[in-house]
């Protein structure tokens, strides 16, 4: 959480322009931007320690001594060899965040419901993503919908909040963006009596849009626009969202070490099999010189060839052709252990433990008890959001519902219900029966189908 900047410093300011730059560009500077951009990066599957790899390979240096006669000698350099990243962090964040919200969030009644606006399940998906991805997200209640502002979108876009020092809560928050280095930045800045949009010219923030309420009641008619009236709400509309009670990435030192490994074998192996995959040969009896050979070192890549001056037995020159197996042995146990460890500690399900149609549902428990107890942490986070917003809208509630998605044996869970059916009435069967939407359920029950 960005703290170089606080509300109080805002309050305390001189010339707030001046400190509304200053916070950017620390906030820009900052460990929490750095982190959240590079955990961006590795949820799309671009490994920033894989992009720095280079393969040493051998090359021919060619220099001249004071006499001008030309010196071959052998040296080696650096170049790009594979860079393969890996997409474990999306699948776990994805596994994660769609276990918990892919089936919405569900309210006491249909009208408190109605309040978060039509799209307002998608919103919260996609703002608990990029929580998980850069710890914090935040959500903004615009008039009547969800908006989602990202921490980092990428190295000249993103979004803080000036917290108070007393009350740990958001005070002032600052939108900006950048979409090219030759373009200029613009800044929303949201402040508890209204929005106000910015363009930065000449090193100065000057006003796009001045500063409105956050609810303008507008009319229309022949004659224009006119505003009926204007309105602000009890609090700064914008709430966090963090991904978990330490509000820091999901991308934890520990996972992202494991990735690191993984791409890096899964690289080298790679890079082993391209120098590998032909044939070389083998030349006996080669009469060149050491140049020639120097030469040779250089053209290795190319040529698959390597010289052989003499095999001490006197006849002519033949060629033979050879290959390289390369070990992998090792690396795929490496693999295997780093993959089964990543698993273990972020607490996601591997699809592979759940095979065969034989498999109980109390196997399934057993395998995704993990996961759930991941989702709980998660959840709470969600809660308190739902909470938050609900409350910043005069709704005060307990009763918020994340129906988590069910893995389930569902042969066996519908020769559960048969089991039941004596104690049951028709209408409950129906709502347990996997196979039957909840919406065919009153037709059934009338005969319909």
């Amino acid at each position: 959480m960005f703290t170089d900047v606080t509300y109080q410093d805002w309050q305390a300011a001189a010339d707030r322009d001046k400190l509304l730059l200053t916070a950017i560009d620390r906030y820009k500077a900052s460990r929490d931007f750095g982190l959240a951009l590079e955990a961006g990066d590795y949820f799309r599957g671009r490994n920033p320690a894989v992009a720095r790899k280079t393969v040493l390979r051998a090359r021919k240096i060619e220099t001249r001594d004071a006499s001008g006669r030309k010196r071959i000698r052998t040296g080696t350099e650096d170049v790009v060899g594979n860079r393969i990243g890996s997409g474990f962090l999306f699948r776990f964040i994805t596994q994660q965040n769609q276990f918990l919200l892919a089936n919405g969030c569900v309210l006491a009644d249909a009208q408190t419901k109605a309040l978060l606006g039509a799209d307002f399940d998608h919103q919260l998906a996609a703002l608990g993503e990029r929580a998980l991805i850069h710890g914090v997200s935040w959500g903004f209640w615009n008039v009547d919908h969800l908006e989602v502002l990202e921490a980092a979108r990428d190295i000249r876009s993103g979004f803080f909040a000036l917290m108070d020092e007393l009350t740990d809560e958001p005070m002032v928050g600052v939108q900006f963006w950048q979409i090219s280095a030759d373009k200029p930045m613009y800044v929303r800045l949201f402040e508890t009596d209204g929005v106000t949009v910015l363009k930065l010219e000449k090193g100065m923030p000057v006003p796009v849009m001045p500063k409105r309420p956050y609810v303008v009641t507008m009319r229309s008619d022949a004659l224009g626009d006119e505003i009926l009236s204007t309105e602000n709400y009890a609090r700064l509309p914008i709430i966090p969202l963090f991904a978990n009670s330490e509000r820091h990435s999901e991308l934890t030192p520990a996972i992202k070490a494991k990735i690191d490994a993984y791409d890096n074998i899964l690289s080298d192996f790679a890079d082993n099999l391209d120098r590998a995959n032909d044939v070389y040969w083998v030349l006996n009896n080669f009469g060149g010189t050491t140049d020639d050979i120097a030469q040779m070192l250089e053209e290795i890549q190319r040529i698959k060839a390597v010289a052989n001056l003499s095999d001490g037995s006197g006849s002519s020159s033949t060629a033979e052709p050879h290959t390289i197996e390369v070990p992998y042995a090792a690396r795929q146990t490496a693999l295997d252990i780093l993959e089964r460890a990543l698993y273990q500690d972020y607490m996601a399900l591997n699809i592979d433990a759940l095979t065969g149609g034989s498999l109980t549902n109390v196997a399934i428990r057993a395998a995704t008890a993990n996961l759930n107890l991941k989702a709980d942490r998660y959840e709470w986070q969600v809660f308190r959001f739902v909470q938050q917003l609900l409350a910043l809208l005069g709704v005060t509630t307990e009763e918020i519902r994340f129906p988590r998605q069910c893995i389930a044996n569902e042969s066996e869970t519908v020769a559960d219900i048969a089991a039941m059916r004596p104690d049951i009435d028709r209408r409950t069967a129906l709502k347990l029966n996997p196979y039957i939407q909840p919406e065919e359920i009153d037709a059934l029950l009338r005969g319909e189908a």
